[in-house]
């Protein structure tokens, strides 16, 4: 990289201990070769299904695949050089389950793509300086709670939940097993929160509503929403009357946020929040100070890499960075898009100059340790 580029890098770890440092959002993709089990629904590789074929193929790109019988083994060794920079931070790896019925049967051509435990912890086992591992476990299963208990036992510091994909109600009782044993663990919930796009959810997507989350937190959960639900609109079930109005996700979530009874409980995650479809909400972020403790990093690689995503253009127009900060962020983001992920967010500035706190990015050290 040029010397601009290099001292904004070194600028953005200023005042961070890399020891500290945790990108809480980083996928495992994978298509089972070599034997670890992922799996991608065969609607997605087929062009009989032309929208999920090219999303596909976008997503091979952006995690720089270009063997698909070596897939899964590249995927990995590419994740660990660009996470391996110095200082390098570590990143949480999320498992990813399938759609269950509610019977708690495994419901495939639901299921758009499956990540198994085993495979993560194996990463993060195999290099724990730069990864933890989230496991993802869906709770209608019958074993939900012993697959928790064993992934937990086995290093898992947190579980991830995409309820719409998942087919999850986060607010049905049949959860309430397995937020008691969240709970007992001191394991975080990281649940997406808002409108999703980046997999086909079809009339599920109002299972991920944030106010849902509500039984998680009041059974003591620790609960982080993935993209402080900074898209799409849902339904406010906290109004009175059978005609619930619509509101923006984000402001539902913020109202829970604010309620003093979450307080060390419900946390925001900032993934995806740079893209050109979700950044208006950064200063709206950026003026809420009192609540900036509340929020954690997160990347969502490998979707950094994917460029029609992220569009650094419109973080100038917004104010949040200037030109010459764009040039020089353009250029890392063709060098590193995970290091770029880290180092736009540490060059935000919102109202009277306000930036991400450290804190954000060295989150309370109990979050993922189950203090």
């Amino acid at each position: 990289m040029s010397a601009e580029a290099e001292a904004v890098v070194r600028r953005a770890w200023e005042g961070l201990d890399p020891a500290r440092v945790i990108d809480a959002h980083v996928h495992v993709v994978g298509l089972g070769v070599g034997g670890t089990g992922a799996w991608v629904n065969p609607h997605m590789r087929s062009w009989l299904h032309p929208a999920e074929r090219a999303r596909f193929e976008i997503y091979l790109r952006a995690a720089g695949i270009d063997d698909l019988d070596r897939a899964d083994a590249a995927y990995a060794e590419r994740l660990t050089r660009l996470a391996d920079t110095t200082p390098h931070g570590r990143f949480v790896l999320l498992a990813f389950d399938r759609a269950h019925t509610e019977d708690g049967s495994v419901e495939l051509e639901a299921s758009e793509f499956y990540v198994p435990n085993d495979y993560v912890l194996s990463l993060a086992r195999a290099n724990p300086a730069l990864f933890i591992a989230c496991a993802s476990i869906h709770p209608y299963r019958e074993d939900a709670v012993s697959e928790l208990e064993r992934v937990a036992a086995l290093g898992a510091r947190c579980v991830k939940w995409l309820p719409s994909a998942m087919r999850i109600d986060p607010a049905s009782p049949r959860c309430d097993a397995f937020y008691d044993k969240l709970a007992a663990l001191g394991v975080p919930l990281l649940s997406h929160g808002g409108e999703e796009r980046a997999v086909d959810v079809k009339e599920a997507q109002a299972l991920s509503n944030p106010l849902r989350l509500r039984r998680a937190l009041d059974r003591g959960v620790k609960v982080i929403v993935a993209h402080a639900a900074s898209s799409g609109q849902d339904l406010d079930l906290d109004a009175r009357g059978a005609d619930k109005p619509l509101r923006p996700s984000i402001e539902l979530f913020f109202r829970m946020l604010e309620e003093p009874r979450y307080e060390r409980l419900l946390f925001g995650e900032l993934s995806a929040t740079t893209q050109y479809n979700r950044c208006h909400v950064l200063p709206q972020l950026l003026a809420r100070p009192e609540l900036a403790t509340r929020f954690v990093n997160g990347s969502d690689y490998p979707l950094p890499a994917i460029h029609a995503l992220l569009r650094t253009k419109k973080l100038v127009e917004l104010g949040l960075i200037t030109a010459l900060e764009r040039e020089s962020l353009n250029e890392i983001d063709a060098h590193n898009p995970l290091l770029f992920d880290f180092v736009v967010k540490r060059t935000l500035r919102g109202p009277g100059g306000a930036k991400l706190p450290d804190s954000v990015f060295m989150p309370p050290e109990g979050l993922y340790s189950g203090g």
